[in-house]
C-alpha cells in the first residue's frame, strides 16, 4: 500500500515500439493512394455525367423533361412540338394530355417546361438547353407571370443558390445578364468538385426511390407525367390550408403584384428568346395563367397599366400573341391562390388548347401542301 503511490513519481517505462515491416508500410500506401484514386475518380466521372449524359441529377426539373420531350420527338416526328416554358404555374396548369389533341399527323404535341423559381432568364436558358440537347420546337408558349417581371438585374444573385443545377455551357450563356460571372463561377466549381455531397440529395432519390419523406413541392421528387405536366400533390385542399398557403404566397407576391414594373433584365431577356426563336424560325406566343379572386385583388391600377403596356410591346412590337388569363375560376380552384388544383388545370388546359393553342398554331403555319 505504501509502495504504490511512490511507484507513480518513478518514470513510466517507455513503450516499446515494434517496427513496421517495410512491405506491410508499402502495402498501407498503395491501399490508400488506391482510395484517393477511387474517390477522385467517382467524383470526376459524377462531374462529367451530370454535364453530358445524366442532366437530370444536375437538375431533375430540367433534366427529367429532356428526356421525355426528346423520347416524344423521336417517336412523333411527324406532330409539331408546343414547348411550354414558365415557372410553377405552369408546372400545376397546363395537362397536355387533358387537352384533347390528337395523336395523328400535324396534331400539335404540347409539352410542358415548367420550372419552379423561374424567372424570364431561366425561361431563356431552358429554351437554350433544349435546343442544345436536340429538342426541335416548332412553336414555343411562354408564361408571363406579373409579380416577377419587376425583379431588377444583374442575374448574379438569382443564379447563386441554383450554381450546382447548371452546366459550363449554361455558365456561358448566363454571362450576358450577369455583372461579375467570378462568383458563379467558383460555386459550380465546388459543386463540380464535390459532386457526391453536392446532388447527394438528388443521387439518393435516383438510387433509393421512396427512401426520403417526400414533399408535393420538392422539385428533386417530381410527380410529372409522361408530357411534363407536374400535379399539384392533392386534388382538393381544405379551406383552413388554403388560407394558410395563400398568407404564404400574399408575404411573397403582393407588394410585387401591387408595383408592376417591367424590369431591364426581364425585357432584354424576353426579347433576347423571341430573337432565339425568330432566328430558328419557330413560332412564339405568352400567355398569363389564372389566378383567383384575391390574387388578383393585389393588383392595383398602376400595375395593371403596366402590364398592359408590356403585353402591347410583345404583339404590337414583337408581333407576338398574347393570350389573356381567364377570370372565372374561383379560390377552391387553387391550392394557394396561383397554383392550380388538377380538376381546374385540366379544364385552364382544355380551354387553351380550344381557344388558343390551336387557332395561333393554325395561323403561323403553312397549308399541308405548301410545306417544304
Amino acid at each position: 500500500m505504501i509502495l504504490r503511490p511512490l511507484a507513480r513519481l518513478l518514470p513510466a517505462k517507455p513503450a516499446v515500439r515494434r517496427s513496421v515491416p517495410p512491405r506491410r508500410r508499402r502495402r498501407a500506401r498503395r491501399a490508400l493512394l488506391w482510395g484517393a484514386a477511387a474517390v477522385f475518380l467517382t467524383h470526376l466521372g459524377l462531374a462529367v455525367a451530370v454535364e453530358t449524359s445524366l442532366p437530370h441529377l444536375r437538375d431533375p426539373e430540367y433534366g427529367y423533361r429532356q428526356l421525355r420531350v426528346s423520347e416524344h420527338q423521336t417517336a412523333h416526328p411527324d406532330r409539331p412540338l408546343v414547348l411550354v416554358l414558365g415557372t410553377s404555374r405552369t408546372r400545376n396548369a397546363i395537362d397536355p394530355s387533358a387537352m384533347g389533341l390528337p395523336d395523328a399527323p400535324g396534331s400539335p404535341l404540347v409539352f410542358n417546361a415548367g420550372q419552379g423559381g423561374a424567372w424570364p432568364v431561366h425561361f431563356r436558358l431552358n429554351l437554350q438547353r433544349y435546343r442544345a440537347a436536340g429538342v426541335r420546337p416548332a412553336a414555343v408558349l411562354v408564361e408571363l407571370l406579373p409579380a416577377t417581371l419587376s425583379r431588377p438585374g444583374p442575374a448574379d444573385a438569382m443564379f447563386a443558390e441554383f450554381a450546382p443545377r447548371l452546366s459550363a455551357a449554361d455558365l456561358r450563356r448566363l454571362g450576358p445578364y450577369l455583372a461579375d460571372p467570378a462568383p458563379l463561377y467558383r460555386r459550380w466549381a465546388l459543386s463540380r468538385a464535390n459532386s457526391w455531397h453536392a446532388l447527394r440529395w438528388v443521387v439518393i432519390d435516383n438510387l433509393a426511390p421512396g427512401w426520403q419523406p417526400s414533399k408535393p413541392d420538392d422539385p428533386t421528387r417530381l410527380m410529372l407525367d409522361g408530357y411534363g405536366f407536374s400535379p399539384y400533390g392533392h386534388e382538393t385542399v381544405s379551406d383552413e390550408l388554403r388560407q394558410r398557403q395563400r398568407a404564404v404566397v400574399e408575404s411573397v407576391f403582393a407588394y410585387a403584384a401591387g408595383h408592376v414594373q417591367v424590369s431591364e433584365l426581364s425585357e432584354r431577356a424576353l426579347r433576347d428568346l423571341v430573337a432565339d426563336c425568330r432566328a430558328a424560325g419557330i413560332a412564339v406566343g405568352f400567355f398569363l395563367a389564372p389566378e383567383s379572386p384575391v390574387f388578383r385583388s393585389w393588383y392595383t391600377p398602376a400595375s395593371r397599366a403596366a402590364l398592359a403596356a408590356f403585353t402591347r410591346v410583345l404583339s404590337d412590337e414583337l408581333g407576338c400573341p398574347v393570350f389573356d388569363a381567364p377570370t372565372d375560376y374561383g379560390e377552391d380552384d387553387f391550392a394557394d391562390g396561383h397554383h392550380m388544383l388538377r380538376p381546374a388545370a385540366r379544364r385552364f388546359s382544355r380551354e387553351l388548347a380550344d381557344r388558343h393553342i390551336g387557332p395561333w398554331l393554325a395561323s403561323v403555319r403553312p397549308p399541308a401542301g405548301d410545306r417544304r
